[in-house]
């Protein structure tokens, strides 16, 4: 329970204190910016302030596995002019968001607001549908079920309980980034409540893109933060997560308390980014490859109950954006 507390502290902290940009695949990947110098020859175009925008990003991961497209489009208009590196990438923009897996698909809009460089709100409204493959969707009557990878193999199997389902999720989201010299921080936060049609009597159900058990119409909060070194097109650093779920009293079976089987999953590990360039003004913009690879800290099964502490979290994205 204080371990979930302090997730929470951290997030809303983070949220109202250093603020900053969305959490998404694509978004909360990419380096700081500011970081590849533009070619004296690169073309350049005004940008009025009223303008689009779009953003795709494509992972894949292992334990667990994951393959995620995250897609999203933006009106967006400039809040004001500034030749400060802190104040010049200021906007609110509104847009559709989508994300896909092979699993499920969601989506809907989202909104921005960047009122500084260094500082990014914002918030997504999505319907969801999975489609009872690849061992999805599992749901359970209370936490204390085991949603191993093991189990969910064995439930999802010929003739097993995966099922289809829809419903929507709200996420709520922050990042801070700032840079001093070649060393730059960051902090991404986000908050996402999901509502689902699930089997009668279940309660919760493993959602695999944050990797835990969720309560139905309740929160989940994540975190990552970063600590990078900035050389020009390349960062690298370390990267810690911290993911937990907040179960209430009714989220178990009558008679059944919480006997901690669901831990705050903290990871941490290497994070390296190369971005090709980064020239505000491109239709097609600061294409990146993200490597992160993190060891898990904490996990109900991910420590040497049924995986091996040794065996890291990894993950591969290409991400880019741009102005169209």
């Amino acid at each position: 329970m204080l371990e979930r507390s302090a997730v929470v502290v951290g997030c809303l902290s983070a949220l109202l204190v250093v603020l900053a940009a969305p959490g998404a695949l694509a978004q909360s990947a990419q380096a700081p910016g500011d970081t590849v110098p533009r070619r004296e020859d690169a073309p350049s175009r005004v940008i009025p302030p009223l303008h689009t925008f779009y953003r795709v990003g494509v992972a894949a991961r292992a334990n667990p596995t994951g393959l995620f497209t995250q897609l999203s489009f933006q009106v967006r208009y400039r809040l004001y002019e500034s030749p400060s590196l802190a104040l010049k990438d200021n906007f609110i923009g509104v847009g559709p968001v989508a994300f896909v897996s092979p699993a499920f698909v969601r989506g809907g809009i989202g909104v921005e607001l960047q009122p500084l460089s260094v500082l990014n709100l914002s918030a997504s409204y999505e319907g969801t549908r999975w489609f009872g493959n690849f061992n999805y969707l599992q749901s359970f009557p209370g936490p204390n079920a085991d949603a191993s990878d093991r189990r969910l193999a064995e439930l999802g199997g010929e003739g097993g309980t995966s099922y289809t389902s829809s419903g929507t999720l709200l996420t709520l989201a922050a990042m801070l980034q700032f840079k001093v010299g070649p060393l730059a921080v960051r902090s991404n936060p986000r908050l996402v409540r999901f509502d689902l049609r699930l089997r009668e009597g279940d309660r919760v159900f493993y959602e695999p893109v944050l990797d835990v058990v969720v309560p139905n119409g309740g929160w989940v909060a994540s975190n990552d933060a970063d600590l990078l070194y900035v050389a020009g097109r390349l960062a690298v650093g370390l990267r810690y997560t911290a993911t937990g779920s907040f179960f209430r009293p009714r989220d178990y079976p009558a008679g059944e308390m919480d006997l901690g089987l669901n831990p705050t999953i903290h990871r941490v590990g290497p994070f390296l980014a190369y971005t090709f360039h980064d020239e505000v003004d491109r239709r097609f913009n600061a294409p990146t490859l993200v490597l992160v690879s993190q060891w898990f800290l904490s996990h109900r099964y991910r420590t040497g109950m049924e995986v091996s502490q040794a065996l890291p979290w990894i993950a591969l994205a290409f991400q880019f954006k741009g102005i169209p």
